[in-house]
């Protein structure tokens, strides 16, 4: 390696290698910091011998050869590790580092760099003999010999992070302009100085240099890899000239030299569909996916990754409303590129705004059940001028020897508007009705049914409790429902329910840093039976349900209880947007849930979807594609229950916070949404 000025970065460097190397050699160039004192200094600390050296700059392969020439002394240096100060070196868990050691046989190893959108291989790993050396002026090269091994080492194992932050690339552009015009009128014509003079040249925003020399480097010929990217680069200069006729034209010479690989492809499509031309987008589209699925090797120069795994999808979840002569499942393409950890969040948010055109209705999969009309009776304890149904949540009654439902419907004095907008009247108020089922016949028959009394003592602008979700263990019901405090200010309360005195018994839950408004914790069953909390989904933040450790009492001399996280679990990026619905429903050794994202564009736009844990480690296990229930603007749901025997699902939702609805769905068909 050498160095020049990289005190701000070398550190990081040095202990992204500590774990697999035994020695090192370092030269450097001409710091005026204290690079040299850093490199030593933490070697010494962590006991690795090796020598700094120093050689001042004349090119990047005089330099790096005379770095390699001093490694060939050195004791335990089978091996050379050529990395630069600003690269961090990925290992991955559970790679062994002794066992690839002694399988490394080969003369030379290339090891992929790059980030996770855009990597290529590069020679990274070399044997310790001296007559390996390092060729050109800059952008240079590990010469070895004609009989020469090489190998590959997977990206999975090892994989360099290039940040590209260090302390000389300040001036890298113009300094590279420089070294590699000298190097030319010593080698005219050589394609790998044409080609980097090129990409230097579009790098300082040079773009017609950059094409006339992009020219040059196709009239050479040779390496088909440089060749079609200098059609790529010549179109990507194009672009930045707003000469898109020209650009298009190069990207298509570019596919008629290599038909292998798709980024030219990919900006043709992006080009047509931002300008509303999108059968020429789509044409092109099918194209690009065709050659995506035959030619699977990631092993390109500069190849961009982003392109392969998400930005085509995304581009088809767009075209796809307008051209799809082969009815391809646009939702896949969506969700493809919504969940891509790469995705930046504008994307994310155009994804959902789309989403509403294909989203597949759950009613759609539903299986008739004669007795979903009795769940929906409008209860007699209501007034129906004041009120209208909402949200139920339903969950099956372990306290009883026979099999019964208990099912709790709101009622709300509110309505939703045309334009989403809520109408609501001097208090919001919820009413919620409580019904036991006895499901055990074919016939269902309600069993007894009361208006839930509660604790009115916090009640205010906001009457009652809001979304109450059902949770029955070990024959006990318990809830959690938002309650509001005031305008700005919500909590969570948690209780239990006793159907004898149609009464609540429960406490107002606290959590460290909480939020103003506080809404959407599920609980569910873990595999040792106890019950777990889930205060939200990016991390999946699950925690246990306690008694506060300070005792607090609230306002109304009531004792506050405490959430407290216990696990912190990584979920794809769009699982910010993901709240809470039902809880869990345990399958097995899995937990189900449903869950919901709102997308915020003239209006609020709901859609569901499914979430299934390990009962044991909480991962996620899998999620099922954005759905809706009806394809209504606002839906929401409460709660579901599994029927094991039939292997079936039944969901109560509403529509516009104004309908209560009810479909059983077969456990086989929700599968079909993963």
């Amino acid at each position: 390696m050498i160095v020049k000025n990289e005190s701000a970065v070398i550190e990081r460097l040095m202990k992204s290698v500590l774990p697999i190397i035994d020695s090192y050699c370092i030269c450097d160039t001409g710091s005026t910091d204290n690079t040299v004192e850093l490199i030593e200094t933490f070697f010494k600390d962590n006991n690795i011998p090796g020598l700094v050296v120093s050689e001042p700059f004349q090119n990047f392969g005089y330099n790096r050869t005379f770095a390699l020439q001093q490694c060939y002394n050195l004791e335990n240096a089978d091996y050379l590790l050529l990395l630069d100060a600003d690269m961090v070196l990925e290992i991955s868990p559970g790679f062994s580092i002794p066992d690839f050691k002694s399988s490394l046989t080969k003369d030379a190893y290339h090891i992929f760099q790059g980030s996770n959108a855009f990597f290529y291989k590069n020679v990274r790993i070399l044997k310790n003999n001296p007559v390996f050396s390092y060729w050109g002026v800059t952008h240079e090269y590990v010469k070895t010999l004609p009989t020469s091994l090489y190998g590959d080492i997977e990206k999975t194992q090892l994989f360099i992070n290039d940040i590209g932050d260090g302390g000389s690339k300040t001036n890298k552009f113009l300094r590279d302009i420089e070294l590699l015009t000298k190097g030319l009128e010593e080698l005219p014509n050589n394609d790998r100085y044409m080609f980097y003079l090129a990409n230097s040249y579009k790098d300082s925003c040079q773009y017609e240099k950059a094409i006339e020399t992009y020219k040059k480097r196709i009239e050479i010929g040779g390496w088909i890899e440089e060749t079609w990217y200098s059609f790529y680069c010549i179109g990507k200069c194009y672009k930045e000239l707003r000469q898109m006729e020209h650009a298009v034209f190069y990207w298509l010479e570019g596919y008629q030299h290599f038909q292998e690989r798709i980024e030219n492809l990919y900006e043709i499509i992006h080009y047509y569909r931002i300008i509303g031309k999108n059968s020429i987008a789509y044409m092109y589209y099918e194209l690009a996916d065709y050659i995506r699925q035959k030619y699977t090797s990631t092993d390109h120069l500069f190849y961009q990754k982003d392109v392969y795994d998400y930005k085509l999808d995304y581009e088809f979840s767009i075209i796809g409303y307008y051209c799809n002569r082969h009815n391809k499942d646009v939702t896949s393409s969506s969700m493809k590129a919504l969940s891509h950890p790469s995705v930046d969040e504008d994307t994310q948010k155009n994804i959902l705004s789309n989403y509403k055109f294909y989203a597949i209705p759950l009613k759609g999969l539903a299986e008739p059940n004669e007795n979903i009309p009795l769940l929906t009776n409008f209860s007699t304890f209501i007034d129906k001028n004041e009120f209208v149904s909402s949200t139920p949540s339903i969950v099956l009654d372990t306290n009883s020897t026979k099999k019964n439902i208990i099912v709790n419907t709101r009622f709300v004095n509110y309505r939703i508007g045309n334009n989403g907008a809520y109408i609501n009247k001097d208090k919001i108020i919820t009413k919620n009705i409580m019904s036991v089922f006895d499901i055990e016949a074919k016939n269902w028959v309600k069993i007894t049914e009361f208006e839930l009394k509660y604790d009115a003592g916090y009640d205010n602008h906001y009457v009652g409790l809001e979304d109450v979700r059902l949770f029955s263990k070990n024959g006990q019901l318990q809830y959690n429902a938002n309650r509001g405090l005031s305008y700005d200010h919500m909590v969570i309360e948690n209780g239990t329910i006793n159907l004898k005195s149609n009464m609540t018994l429960s406490s107002l839950v606290k959590k460290n840093s909480q939020r103003n408004i506080e809404k959407n914790w599920v609980l569910f069953r873990d595999h040792r039976n106890e019950t777990k909390m889930i205060y939200e989904w990016h991390p999946l933040t699950v925690g246990t349900h306690r008694d506060h450790p300070e005792k607090l009492i609230d306002g109304n001399n009531k004792p506050i209880t405490q959430f407290h996280p216990t696990d912190f679990i990584k979920t794809p990026s769009f699982f910010k947007w993901v709240r809470g619905s039902t809880n869990g429903v345990n399958i097995g050794n899995e937990i189900w849930f449903i869950c919901h994202v709102v997308s915020y564009e003239d209006r609020r736009y709901y859609y569901h979807i499914l979430v299934v844990l390990d009962n044991k480690s909480y991962e996620v296990l899998r999620y099922s594609k954005l759905f809706t229930f009806e394809k209504e603007k606002v839906e929401y749901t409460l709660g579901f229950i599994y029927f094991e025997s039939r292997a079936s699902f039944l969901i109560g939702y509403s529509v516009m916070d104004r309908e209560t609805k009810y479909i059983d769905v077969p456990k086989v068909k929700l599968e079909s949404l993963f």
